[in-house]
């Protein structure tokens, strides 16, 4: 019996240009094929069904020059986003390699909080130890429905790093589960934070 391709397969369109590799900080290479593309299935609905393509921004393993103090960054340590250079950040790897892959799978049991803004952006999180004390490892996503092919839905991260605690208005967030969340966005529905 043959084996079906994995569902993202079919979906290259839109995952190609979401692969890591080559990724080498102070000469280790960075095995990053956990943040390859993924896609699920959901059921919206008794009659409707639609592919759920996941895609991994850089973000998930580097920080901003913003969140840097030291004045020169060795070489080693760069990232270039097109002509945006940021730093290869191994807290922010070794995290993404512990939980990242896991946290998103699991989204349709999970807490997800609406943080509104211009565009539409959610967080889910998880408490993890951090030196003997509790953090949140933050996981920020966004979530549209793709102009290009009836019933998929994007679902990308944009960005996963440690808080020491979630702000006020993350803490007040209004909460959603993942199927109202992709029928809203399939809909064209706003959710309200």
């Amino acid at each position: 019996m043959t084996q079906a391709p994995p569902l993202i397969d079919a979906h290259s369109d839109v995952a190609g240009g979401y692969r890591f590799s080559g990724v080498v900080y102070r000469g280790e290479a960075w095995n990053l094929s956990h943040l390859d593309p993924f896609a699920f299935r959901a059921a919206l609905s008794e009659t409707l069904m639609v592919d759920v393509v996941v895609l991994f921004s850089c973000h998930c393993f580097t920080h901003g020059l913003d969140h840097e103090d030291r004045d020169d960054i060795p070489k080693d340590e760069w990232f270039m986003e097109g002509n945006v250079r940021r730093v290869l950040d191994p807290e922010r790897y070794e995290l993404s390699r512990r939980h990242l892959p896991t946290l998103i799978q699991q989204l349709h049991e999970r807490h997800i909080k609406v943080l509104g803004g211009s565009t539409q952006n959610f967080l889910t999180f998880e408490t993890v130890d951090r030196e003997g004390k509790a953090a949140c490892y933050s996981v920020f996503f966004e979530v549209r429905k793709d102009a290009a092919r009836k019933k998929r839905i994007i679902l990308r991260v944009q960005s996963a790093y440690l808080l020491d605690e979630l702000t006020q208005r993350q803490r007040n967030a209004r909460k959603v589960n993942l199927n109202v969340l992709l029928k809203a966005v399939y809909d064209g529905r706003t959710i309200r934070a």
